[in-house]
């Protein structure tokens, strides 16, 4: 069987794609908001009472509907990208002509780690969902016994073709 392996460069085109997104859209408005501070604090917006209202208007909805959710948005998704990056460096996947075994990291505490197996068999199909590969067939968790149909399995590890490769019927 072929072990699969986290590689960050599949992980950003595939499961990270979404996090990559969201902090490109977010990153401006960091800026925009730390501009608007100084611009506040310089004594900039003294005369800000003269403008037109329709000026106003806009300026508060930039700052409302953009600025204010992107300052809390943007961290978030920071964090989020660093724990799944995190738990899927744990994890792999060994990959067999007829079989696929997923060792997910669930669970990590000081003092160790948790771990499940998904063992795929039978695999009739295998479906790439852009970030993530779906797999159909026999699917059994091994420490407890659940049988399943599907497993999914993210994108973020090299080689990951080799999946597609031990469905029986394609």
């Amino acid at each position: 069987m072929e072990k699969l392996v986290f590689d960050y460069d599949v992980f950003e085109k595939g499961a990270g794609r979404i996090y990559q997104i969201l902090i490109y859209c977010t990153l401006p408005a960091l800026f925009l908001g730390v501009a608007m501070i100084a611009i506040i604090n310089s004594g900039g917006m003294t005369h800000f009472g003269d403008y037109p209202d329709w000026v106003k208007m806009i300026f508060m909805l930039i700052v409302a509907i953009y600025v204010v959710p992107s300052l809390f948005i943007l961290p978030t998704v920071w964090m989020l990208r660093s724990w799944k990056t995190s738990a899927l460096k744990e994890s792999y996947v060994l990959a067999g002509k007829r079989s696929v075994e997923y060792h997910k990291i669930v669970e990590k505490t000081v003092s160790g780690m948790k771990e499940n197996v998904y063992v795929a068999t039978q695999i009739k199909k295998v479906e790439d969902a852009g970030r993530k590969y779906i797999l159909k067939g026999n699917i059994k968790e091994q420490a407890t016994g659940i049988v399943s149909d599907e497993l999914v399995i993210p994108k973020a590890y090299k080689n990951m073709d080799s999946i597609a490769r031990a469905a029986r019927y394609r």
